[in-house]
């Protein structure tokens, strides 16, 4: 009986590794994809700063990004 219950423990110990890594990789991709946004952003902002237009556009483009980040930050909070 002693060694089904190790067994169990090291499969509950390995699940859960796996689970820590998946989420680790997870949150770097979302951190990358995150940077590079806000360098497009930066980017484009002083390229575009004198066209009204594409400001606006501009605006509701970081907008809807900022919608998007939270709605992903809520995810992991909760």
């Amino acid at each position: 009986m002693e060694p089904m219950k190790a067994l169990r423990i090291i499969l509950i110990i390995r699940r859960y590794r796996q689970m820590a890594k998946n989420s680790a990789n997870v949150i770097k991709s979302a951190g990358l994809g995150l940077a590079a946004g806000i360098m497009f952003g930066f980017v484009g902002s002083v390229m575009l700063k004198d066209n009204k237009k594409c400001k606006r556009k501009a605006v509701k483009a970081i907008d809807s990004v900022e919608n998007f980040v939270d709605g992903i930050r809520d995810m992991f909070t909760s």
